[in-house]
């Protein structure tokens, strides 16, 4: 069950969408709802000259930026009234520069947490891939990606889940219980590898057995095979999609370590850019 919603804001315009598609799904499952911001305190660089910025400098640049961040917080608590859904505003300061890794820890306290989807633009883009990777990769809960002008429409009628039988498809699948029980139809997808070593060390895709796993739990699967060819693999989950009229696909959030920053695969990172639906990332 979801009870604990969580927004994570970017700080782009797309987070006003973000915030109603948050709203709509509390609403829906009963949850409460934090609105979770960040807002990094800079500390001012030493001069040309060696000399660092005498206190009061300090303290007029901390000002500014309480000053911005306490407007932006009061507009939220403002868009948030009369709404029915209980509902917080959180600002976090830190002096970090990893920013996204003080949302990721507000974010384990949430039964799922929600956030915008890239916009296209390749700076604006680069902010929420950041802030996704540290939540997905850091939280240890699901995230649900929203793309920039989609509209949720509640109950999720169809649902995709794409399967593979690795750890993070497997805590995908389970996160997405709650939507997977209340959907009237859920098809099990496996893209089939183009070459016979592709699979890797994963084994056989057992799409059957997944649907004979949910069925125990009173969930009624169609299980859909179907060859990569030539396409990427995110292209043939998304096409799917479209084609069965999904509203929500469910994924395996993947990643790997590279110079100490986790940076997320690349099936997982065209899904962030391209999807046209709402996707649940697990990691």
């Amino acid at each position: 069950m979801i009870k604990d919603l969580m927004l994570a804001l970017t700080g782009l315009p797309e987070d006003n969408n973000a915030l109603d598609n948050a709203l709509t799904m509390a609403d829906h499952v009963q949850a409460h709802l934090t609105v979770v911001g960040t807002v990094r305190m800079m500390i001012p660089a030493v001069g040309d000259w060696g000399v660092a910025p005498d206190a009061a400098s300090i303290q007029l640049i901390h000002a500014e930026i309480q000053a911005m961040a306490d407007a932006e917080a009061a507009r939220l608590r403002e868009r948030l009234e009369g709404e029915s859904v209980p509902s917080e505003v959180r600002m976090i300061e830190t002096t970090s520069f990893d920013i996204q890794r003080e949302c990721a820890l507000q974010a384990r306290h949430a039964d799922l947490v929600m956030m915008t989807a890239d916009n296209g633009s390749r700076a604006e883009g680069a902010v929420v891939h950041a802030l996704f990777n540290a939540i997905l990769l850091e939280s240890g809960r699901p995230v649900l990606v929203v793309p920039p002008n989609h509209r949720l429409r509640m109950p999720i009628k169809h649902v995709v889940v794409a399967w593979l039988p690795t750890r993070e498809a497997s805590r995908a699948l389970h996160d997405a219980m709650p939507f997977l029980k209340a959907a009237e139809s859920v098809d099990v997808l496996e893209i089939e590898p183009a070459g016979p070593d592709a699979r890797g060390n994963h084994g056989p895709q057992s799409g059957e057995d997944v649907a004979a796993h949910l069925a125990r739990h009173g969930i009624k699967v169609d299980v859909v095979v179907q060859p990569q060819q030539d396409d990427t693999v995110s292209n043939a989950l998304l096409h799917h999609c479209e084609q069965s009229g999904a509203q929500l696909l469910v994924a395996g959030g993947y990643g790997h370590s590279r110079l100490r920053e986790w940076m997320i695969g690349g099936t997982t990172r065209e899904l962030l850019q391209l999807a046209q639906l709402p996707v649940l990332f697990s990691h």
